[in-house]
């Protein structure tokens, strides 16, 4: 009978961990995914509301990237002429967008 006890316990704290193991494994996975992160410091140069893109034209190179607002991302307050830094995915989905000050 203990014996029995014994190895339920042992078999529940195994599934168990396996569960948080799986976890831990989906958040390091969206993290490493996380890591293709572009960063570009630039000036609007035009903006399409209707479909929630801008092109960015880059400050050193002058090379110019059509932008898609992410998920999370409100273009509203942006025009163009802003000067921004902008974070996008390799995909040109925009992560972040903040103004800078010149």
């Amino acid at each position: 009978m203990m014996k029995k006890l014994t190895s339920r316990k042992l078999v529940s704290i195994l599934v168990v961990a396996l569960f948080m193991l799986s976890f831990a494994g989906i958040a390091v996975s969206q993290e490493s995914q996380e890591t293709g992160l572009e960063k570009m410091t630039g000036m609007i140069s035009d903006k399409r509301p209707d479909i929630e893109q801008i092109i960015v034209v880059e400050k050193e190179s002058g090379k110019a990237l059509t932008l898609t607002a992410g998920p999370d991302v409100n273009l509203k307050n942006f025009n163009v002429g802003n000067h921004v830094v902008v974070e996008y995915t390799d995909d040109l989905v925009i992560r972040s967008i903040n103004k800078q000050t010149e």
